[in-house]
């Protein structure tokens, strides 16, 4: 089995850039955010990736850094 890579690449910018779009243009709207309203669930979601990343890691099941070519 080939390992995942992890790492900031086109897809990660893309959706940081939708995401801070849509938070700006929900809270200029003053309609509800489509996330969690609350710092404790945003980094419920945060922690759970990272918990899944350590253990992908302890199996290494996952890579940082680009694929090499």
């Amino acid at each position: 089995m080939k390992p995942e890579h992890v790492y900031v690449g086109r897809n990660e910018i893309v959706a940081l850039i939708v995401g801070l779009i849509t938070g700006g243009l929900y809270t200029w709207l003053s309609l509800p955010i489509p996330a969690p309203p609350v710092l404790g669930g945003i980094m419920a979601i945060i922690f759970t990736y990272v918990g899944y990343l350590i253990v992908q890691v302890v199996r290494k099941a996952v890579v940082f850094g680009p694929p090499k070519e």
